[in-house]
């Protein structure tokens, strides 16, 4: 009997303790003190370097935003965005990328607002055809009023044929059309005869009738960089269109 009460109260002791409480259950979304937080979250960092300038033919770009024109706050958001980028506009030859399908009037708009942020020129580049310049490095519109009244005008028609004529006005010479647009052959013909008639200058003025894409005004103005013997080599795009043949005002 002696023997038994021990083991009795040993036993009783095992069983008190193993038929306790159960130890609570962990919160699996309990966030433990040991536990790595993540760093807090910063501004994200600004992209370094020059920003894009281009045109497409849903509109421009400048940066990372882009604008739409015909809407009446596109104009003040295109300067605005220009401002921002003042550092690489100022006094420097800027590039905008412009595809074929561009609008004349979108990419002439960006020019002006380039211009009035302070660029000394802007260097246009588009695809175009294997034997022209891939880019064309426009002058500010308010260099023109120093170009001579014989200095070259040509523009592309709605027909699409191109058409060259003088600062001063006569007849336009009309270009045939070709099987993709204007006949270049000939334009380039009509381009160096109307250059050699006006050798003091080295303006020559390119444009388009408003239906007419961009990418065939750029074949036009890259047409003029790669005459014999003449040199054009400031181009300026006007816009609106000068009537072909008449005289074009350049103040």
């Amino acid at each position: 009997m002696t023997r038994i009460l021990p083991l009795a109260a040993t036993l009783v002791a095992f069983l008190s303790v193993a038929c306790g409480d159960p130890p609570p259950k962990q919160n699996p979304f309990e966030v433990k003190k040991d536990t790595v937080e993540p760093p807090p979250m910063k501004e994200a960092p600004k992209p370094e370097g020059p920003p894009e300038f281009s045109v497409a033919a849903d509109g421009p770009k400048v940066g990372y935003s882009y604008l739409m024109l015909g809407k009446p706050e596109g104009k003040e958001k295109l300067a605005s965005a220009i401002r921002e980028h003042e550092a690489h506009v100022r006094g420097k030859t800027v590039p905008l990328r412009v595809d074929r399908k561009a609008r004349l009037a979108e990419v002439a708009e960006v020019m002006r607002a380039l211009e009035t942020g302070g660029a000394a020129a802007v260097s246009v580049s588009t695809d175009t055809r294997p034997e022209f310049p891939r880019s064309v490095a426009f002058a500010p519109r308010a260099t023109a009023s120093s170009a001579r009244d014989c200095s070259v005008v040509a523009k592309v028609l709605s027909e699409r044929k191109n058409a060259v004529w003088s600062v001063r006005g006569g007849t336009a010479v009309r270009s045939p059309k070709g099987l993709a647009g204007p006949d270049m052959a000939m334009t380039g013909e009509s381009l160096a005869n109307a250059a050699r008639r006006c050798k003091d200058s080295s303006f020559v003025f390119v444009s388009a009738d408003p239906d007419v894409e961009w990418g065939l005004v750029y074949d036009l103005a890259a047409a003029t960089q790669v005459l014999e013997k003449v040199k054009l080599d400031k181009v300026v795009l006007l816009e609106p269109s000068p009537t072909a043949g008449r005289p074009v005002k350049l103040d």
